[in-house]
């Protein structure tokens, strides 16, 4: 299957990281409110970091086990954060992940920007569940998860270690078959689709 080079809202595109983009994933992700959201960032984050995960994402991208987007916005083209999809191809699922800077918060980005990838995920990759992971302090990304469809599933109590603490973990997921539900109910809601009549 051929990947498009991005996805597009209504208020972002969401497309590959390049080498130019690094600068700017340093400032973004150099905020320890990030940081500490992360379970696999490093901390102090450097150029050279940026550098070799971009490298990754090409990677991964071709191996079709991680398809991780630059998320910027539509009208300045300002790169604001990313957006994630892990395969696990033999069981036909993958992890949702985003991070979003400080400076583009608030603003819906998050939900907009994993809504597009939960799309991407079902109608593109054709996958059966898309489930995701958040510290449990990370209110935040529960109401992004919640937003988007995505169903509470547990908790993996003392399961991360951060900086020197245990964290419990929480988790969502959504299978194809509940999003079609959902995604059918949406638009009937909002007016989309054929309409009746003779």
């Amino acid at each position: 299957m051929q990947v498009p080079d991005r996805l597009v809202t209504e208020r972002l595109h969401l497309r590959h990281f390049t080498a130019a983009d690094a600068p700017f994933v340093v400032d973004l992700v150099s905020d320890p409110a990030i940081a500490a959201g992360v379970l696999e960032l490093p901390f102090p984050y450097t150029l050279a970091d940026a550098l070799e995960w971009i490298c990754q994402l090409e990677q991964g991208r071709e191996s079709g086990r991680e398809y991780t987007f630059a998320v910027s916005e539509r009208e300045r083209g300002t790169l604001a954060g990313a957006a994630s999809l892990r395969i696990n191809c033999e069981h036909s699922h993958a992890e949702l992940g985003y991070w979003i800077g400080r400076d583009f918060r608030g603003k819906g980005y998050a939900r907009e920007a994993a809504s597009a990838l939960l799309e991407f995920g079902f109608f593109g990759l054709g996958l059966h569940r898309i489930y995701a992971r958040h510290l449990a302090w990370n209110t935040a990304s529960a109401r992004v998860l919640t937003g988007i469809g995505l169903t509470h599933e547990g908790t993996m109590r003392g399961h991360a270690l951060k900086w020197g603490s245990f964290h419990d973990i929480e988790v969502y997921g959504i299978c194809i078959d509940e999003y079609y539900r959902k995604h059918a109910a949406g638009k009937k809601k909002r007016g989309v689709g054929p309409k009746g009549g003779s």
